[in-house]
């Protein structure tokens, strides 16, 4: 099996890092984080010959990343290194951290993370808000978008010191994009065999696999067999298939065919598959997380290597466009969009979608604008209340907006009891699906 050489590198620094939490009754709450260049699993060596230890973290319960609960532990660090792990209690250090009743964990890796432009910038390449949760290890480019160019990428993430390590995602849709523009067509056999060019340089320039997301135009646009194929080149190095799935609700083939098509994919291309940050999205699906889990386990039960990523709330973020309007409405891009906005036959046809589309988010009072750069003084806002104050049906607002260049949006779409199903489940990670802004920029 082929692996890049960057890739092992990443492999390497994966576990490195510890974290160091406060315990609470029912649950724990990040107090503080403590970064570690070192290696965690070190066993307790002879205190004597480790004297003066840099730093011992003294007191703490101990989370190793092996899954087992809990112990009473120290640990001591050398330089870069864990240099010992167990009862350090005779152990002499330049700096003791008194950690009684906190947790001391690896540090977490956030497997579903948007933080890939934020720490290409100089202000932000340190990840100050990412190591102050203890998170040491992201993952990028997910649902299928990001740069084709992994190289130049990772060039721009080095280039001002990270204080994070990152893995890399070939993203499906930046690909199907760089070969194919917005068509709303399948590839040509040319045309397919340019993007698994494109997803095999990725993956020889360090990826961890391939992303996707097909709710996405122009990801939408590609059938299963495309993603098969492409998968299937990932496969070759080692790598795992991410989706921000087709349909997490039922705007096209419903939430079950959805989670099939990854199952799908998995069988097929032969690797680990994700849903990524799963759910049941909006009223008309709500109660669906017990077929999905089902769905899933059944596939784990047969051999395949299928698992979720999960953020811990109830309220997702897209684009306006992407949570109302139809994908047949987005082919060809921004311009094709505007012009349809404007050709009355077009835009009755995408106003009734978003009839439904809208139904599916709960109502124009679920909606929440979170970054809309024609009018900043919008941000915050409901799409009821902007609708209210300029007197207009709510998707005669939501036209308006995209018209004026789109918006980000926070939806408030899930019910808690599906969210508590899929956080219980051994196979569903925990993730933050965040970006990484300055202070005052909002979420993009």
């Amino acid at each position: 099996m082929a692996t890049g050489p960057q890739r092992l590198q990443i492999t390497a620094r994966y576990r490195r890092g510890i974290a160091v939490l406060r315990c609470k009754p029912l649950r724990a709450t990040l107090l503080v984080s403590l970064l570690i260049v070192g290696l965690l699993g070190s066993a307790a060596g002879s205190v004597a010959a480790q004297q003066p230890y840099d730093l011992v973290i003294r007191g703490g319960r101990l989370l190793d990343g092996s899954g087992n609960p809990w112990y009473a532990a120290d640990v001591a660090v050398q330089g870069d290194r864990i240099a010992a792990v167990g009862d350090l209690a005779g152990a002499r250090a330049r700096r003791v951290i008194d950690a009684t009743g906190l947790y001391v964990a690896p540090g977490f890796i956030d497997d579903h993370s948007h933080a890939g432009p934020g720490l290409a910038t100089p202000e932000l390449s340190g990840a100050r808000p990412l190591l102050a949760q203890g998170i040491t290890t992201v993952v990028v480019n997910p649902d299928g978008g990001g740069p084709v160019d992994l190289v130049a990428q990772r060039a721009a993430l080095l280039k001002d010191s990270l204080g994070v390590n990152v893995a890399q995602y070939v993203p499906h849709g930046s690909v199907r994009r760089a070969v194919l523009g917005m068509a709303n067509r399948d590839p040509t056999p040319a045309e397919l065999d340019r993007m698994r060019a494109l997803v095999k340089a990725g993956m020889e320039a360090g990826a961890f696999g391939l992303s996707s997301g097909p709710f996405y135009a122009p990801g939408s646009y590609a059938k299963t067999a495309e993603l098969v194929a492409l998968a299937k080149v990932a496969a070759q190095y080692g790598g795992v298939y991410e989706s921000h799935i087709r349909d997490e609700s039922d705007y096209t083939v419903g939430l079950i065919a959805a989670v099939d098509e990854v199952i799908q994919i998995a069988r097929e291309a032969q690797l680990p598959s994700i849903v990524a940050h799963i759910k049941a999205l909006g009223p008309h699906v709500w109660g669906s997380s017990m077929a999905v889990t089902e769905r899933i386990q059944r596939a784990r039960d047969a051999g395949l290597q299928v698992f979720a990523d999960q953020y811990p709330y109830t309220a997702s973020s897209t684009s306006l466009t992407a949570a109302l309007l139809p994908r047949w409405a987005e082919a060809g891009g921004d311009s094709a969009l505007q012009r349809r906005l404007k050709t009355p036959a077009d835009l009755v046809r995408i106003r009734a979608a978003m009839v439904d589309n809208l139904e599916r988010r709960g109502g124009a009072d679920r909606l929440q604008i979170a970054r809309y750069a024609a009018d900043p003084s919008l941000d915050g806002q409901t799409l009821e209340a902007i609708a209210r104050a300029r007197g207009k049906d709510p998707l005669d607002a939501a036209i308006e907006l995209v018209q004026g260049g789109g918006a980000g949006v926070v939806s408030f779409n899930m019910w808690g009891a599906d969210v508590d199903l899929f956080m219980q489940q051994p196979w569903t990670m925990t993730c933050s699906d965040g970006t990484l802004v300055r202070m005052g920029e909002g979420v993009p």
